[in-house]
């Protein structure tokens, strides 16, 4: 058996400004609850979030979950 070594995990909520780090975790909560529901079996379900006062967005690649 081998062992395999954990990288460190770096937390993003640092790196990112405040509105960009709650529209993440609204985004999360969103996805979560689609699957909750039983939504995320389709091929064109899709989630996006714009960042506040930026024109940049949220999304998952197509076929990522």
């Amino acid at each position: 058996m081998t062992v395999a070594h954990a990288l460190p995990v770096v937390s993003l909520k640092d790196q990112v400004s405040a509105a960009e780090w709650q529209t993440r975790v609204d985004l999360a909560a969103c996805y979560r609850l689609i699957a909750l529901h039983g939504w995320d079996d389709l091929i064109f379900t899709h989630i996006s979030a714009k960042i506040p006062g930026t024109e940049e967005f949220l999304i998952n690649p197509f076929g990522l979950m």
